[in-house]
């Protein structure tokens, strides 16, 4: 194992947050639909919701943390850089603005 494997990083804290938070409310709502069935259905819409919204609001935090640190996460939008050679072979081939 390497020194990477190791490492505690807040994105790795946070997805192993999320996946245990995830599977407790689904093991509830198993729970709940087996003792009282009347509030399974209400309970498993809610799961299905957070399913959905639970990783969105991680991505975000991350992105936000991002853009408030200045550094590189998984929510980083790369920066693309133009080829210029490639701009001007496309230009004298008569392709893009040609």
């Amino acid at each position: 194992m390497n020194n990477n494997e190791k490492k505690w990083t807040p994105k790795r804290i946070c997805a192993i947050l999320i996946i245990i938070f995830l599977v407790l409310l689904y093991v509830v709502t198993l729970i709940v639909a087996i003792i009282n069935p009347d509030d399974g259905g209400r309970l498993f819409a809610l799961c299905l919701f957070a399913t959905v919204v639970v990783p969105i609001v991680a991505y975000l935090y991350i992105w936000m943390y991002t853009k408030i640190t200045g550094k590189k996460t998984i929510a980083s939008v790369p920066e693309i850089k133009p080829d210029t050679a490639n701009i001007k072979d496309d230009r004298e081939a008569g392709g893009i603005n040609g």
